[in-house]
């Protein structure tokens, strides 16, 4: 995600990337020090969100988020300031919020829960993405992507929810069938890579699966995920998060404790 902080005192502003960063750690971070310099900024590039400080010789905040709302009307404006008499005309310029100084991670995170345009997530169109919250999908350029056998997927959602961590062939079993003999189907296990790699092959991405002698894994790096996303803090994917996580696996409902134990 791409933020602009605007604050003409260089303390702030480093201040603000550092609690920023907190929140959202893989955001690009644009810094301004004056309300010209931040539309200059924003009209080169595609930013989301801004905030702004209020009081800034030449251009003041006010003024600068009336016309960074004219290049763009959607863009979520969090205004900064150590004086709350500007409060409501903030309001009537319909900002995305408004922070008192000094501002830390908890208050531009609650900011971000509550903002007048949802940010989204951003996807890669190249990566495979995976979608966890609710049931299950994968889906490649736009199209989900097909599956010759249910439990080749399966083994794909799995190693989605290990996030990077390998399994082991055991593992799997113990994780596929459950209660049936799993020893009678550690040959079983050898097909479905098989079936997975097959598939992924077909859409060329065949590397983002990772097999280490009896132990599988997933390339992160190589995926959009909601619930990747969720654990870095970001909003749009704490927003997405519905309650249910895989649910048409019954060892889904595990991860919904720790999910939800970190909201």
């Amino acid at each position: 995600m791409k933020v602009l902080i605007t604050d003409d005192e260089k303390m702030m502003r480093s201040g603000m990337e550092k609690e920023v960063k907190k929140v959202i750690p893989d955001a690009e971070i644009f810094l301004a020090e004056s309300g010209k310099q931040a539309l200059e900024i924003f009209a080169e590039h595609d930013i989301p969100l801004v905030f702004l400080d209020v009081e800034m010789p030449g251009m003041n905040g006010l003024e600068a988020a009336k016309r960074l709302k004219d290049i763009r009307s959607d863009v979520n404006i969090i205004m900064t300031t150590a004086y709350p008499n500007y409060a409501v005309d903030a309001y009537k310029l319909h900002i995305g919020g408004y922070l008192m100084k000094p501002v830390d991670a908890e208050d531009i995170r609650e900011e971000l829960e509550h903002l007048t345009h949802p940010i989204e997530a951003d996807t890669d169109p190249d990566k495979l993405t995976l979608s966890c919250f609710g049931e299950f999908k994968v889906e490649y350029g736009g199209e989900p992507m097909r599956f010759s056998r249910t439990k080749a997927k399966e083994i794909l959602a799995y190693l989605t929810a290990k996030n990077g961590a390998s399994a082991s062939k055991n593992e799997l079993c113990d994780v596929l069938w459950e209660d049936e003999e799993r020893d009678s189907k550690k040959s079983y296990i050898r097909v479905l890579v098989l079936e997975l790699k097959k598939s992924l092959k077909e859409i060329g991405m065949e590397d983002v699966l990772i097999h280490n002698r009896n132990e599988y894994s997933l390339r992160t790096d190589m995926v959009n995920c909601d619930y990747y996303e969720f654990l870095k803090g970001n909003p749009a994917a704490i927003r997405a998060y519905n309650g249910e996580f895989m649910n048409q696996y019954s060892w889904g409902e595990e991860y919904i404790w720790d999910i939800e134990n970190s909201l």
